[in-house]
C-alpha cells in the first residue's frame, strides 16, 4: 500500500501508548481516522490532539456487538475501513515490588483476560472488518499488536507470551489467507514502549483478582510516535514482522537455534508423512 494518503484507518486502543503513536503516524501520512478505546473519557482527549474529523468509538474488544456498532459507524461517513490496527491488549501486571507472576499464581479471572481482549478481541476485529475489505475489492492492510513476548516466552510471562504467540500465529495465518485478493497482514513486535500500559494492565490484574491496586514504576522506554512510524513504513512496504527493538534479536536466534536442534531423527524410522501434508504445512506469506 504505497499510499496511505485518504485511507481509513480503524485503530484500538489508541487513547494512549502504542495506538495513540500509531494514529499520530498515520495522520501524518493523511490517512483518515477512527479512533476506538474501552476508556472514552481518554480517547476524546487524545483525539482533541488529532486533526478535526477524527471518530472516536468507545469499543470493548471482547464484545461482537460493540465491532458490529463501530464498523457500521465508519462505513456511514467513509464507506469502508482500508487499514486495521488491532492494538488493545492488556499486560500480566507485574509490577517491580510485586515481581514476575508465576504460571500456579494467575487468577482463573486474568488469565481469561488476558486471552480474551488480546486473541479473542484481535480475532473478532478481523472477523469484523475483512470480510468488508475483501467484498470492496480494493485491497487492504491488517496490523494486529503482538509483541516480543510473541516470539519470547520468560519466566513469569506465561499468560501474556500465550496471549501474543496467538496472536502472531493468527496473523501469519492470515496473512496466507488474505495474500490473493492483495490484502497485507503486518505483526507488530515491540519491546518497551513508553504508555501507561503496565499501570492499566497492573490495575486490571489486581481487580480482576480482587486485591489492592499499586502503581508500578516503569522505567524509560522507546517514543509510541516512533514505534508509530514503523508500522506506516511497514504498512507501506508489506512487512509482515515489524520488529522495532532490535536488541531482542539474539534472543529470538537462542530460541531458533534451541528449536532447530531439538530435530532429530525419526521416532519411526523410515516413515514420513506424505508431500502433500507437507505442502499444506508451508506459508507462502513466508516465502512473499
Amino acid at each position: 500500500m504505497d499510499d496511505i494518503a485518504g485511507k481509513v484507518v480503524l485503530v484500538t486502543g489508541a487513547a494512549r501508548g502504542i495506538g495513540l503513536g500509531l494514529a499520530q503516524a498515520f495522520a501524518a501520512a493523511g490517512a483518515h481516522l477512527a479512533l476506538t478505546d474501552i476508556d472514552g473519557v481518554a480517547l476524546e482527549e487524545a483525539a482533541r490532539s488529532l486533526p478535526l474529523g477524527t471518530l472516536t468509538f468507545g469499543l470493548d474488544v471482547r464484545s461482537p456487538a460493540d465491532w458490529s456498532r463501530v464498523v457500521a459507524g465508519i462505513e456511514e461517513v467513509h464507506g469502508g475501513i482500508d487499514i486495521l490496527c488491532n492494538n488493545a491488549g492488556v499486560g500480566m501486571g507485574r509490577s517491580a515490588a510485586s515481581g514476575p507472576t508465576g504460571f500456579a499464581d494467575i487468577p482463573l479471572e486474568h488469565w481469561q483476560l488476558l486471552l480474551d481482549v488480546n486473541l479473542t478481541g484481535v480475532f473478532l476485529g478481523v472477523r469484523s472488518v475483512v470480510p468488508g475489505m475483501i467484498a470492496r475489492g480494493r485491497g487492504g492492510h491488517v496490523v494486529n499488536t503482538a509483541s516480543m513476548a510473541g516470539f519470547l516466552a520468560p519466566a513469569g510471562l506465561a499468560g501474556y507470551s500465550a496471549s501474543k504467540f496467538g496472536v502472531v500465529a493468527l496473523s501469519e495465518s492470515l496473512a496466507a489467507e488474505l495474500l490473493p485478493v492483495g490484502i497485507g497482514v503486518s505483526i507488530l513486535c515491540p519491546g518497551g514502549v513508553r504508555s501507561d500500559f503496565v499501570e492499566r494492565s497492573a490495575e486490571r490484574s489486581a481487580l480482576a483478582a480482587g486485591r489492592p491496586f499499586t502503581p508500578p514504576v516503569q522505567p524509560m522506554k522507546m517514543q509510541a510516535r516512533n514505534v508509530g512510524e514503523r508500522v506506516v513504513q511497514a504498512v507501506r512496504a508489506n512487512e509482515l514482522h515489524v520488529f522495532t527493538h532490535p536488541e531482542y534479536e539474539p534472543l529470538v536466534r537462542e530460541r531458533v537455534d534451541a528449536v532447530m536442534a531439538a530435530f532429530g531423527p525419526s521416532a519411526e524410522p523410515g516413515y514420513s508423512d506424505t508431500p502433500a501434508m507437507l505442502a499444506g504445512s508451508g506459508n507462502a506469506a513466508y516465502r512473499r
